[in-house]
């Protein structure tokens, strides 16, 4: 998929996976870091658009 080969072994599989989890690890902390700047933008859109 996306014009990636991926080998006929097992590693292939568990290095997509070992990928897959630091991704997710990566947004997470990305949406953590940035909670309290999009709670502040939320809050003032809502006070707008009231």
């Amino acid at each position: 998929m996306g014009g990636q080969v991926v080998p006929e072994d097992g590693d292939g599989q568990e290095e997509a996976g070992e990928q897959r989890r630091e991704r997710r690890r990566l947004v997470r902390q990305l949406l953590i870091d940035w909670s309290p700047v999009l709670a502040t933008l939320t809050s003032l859109a809502v006070r707008h658009f009231s």
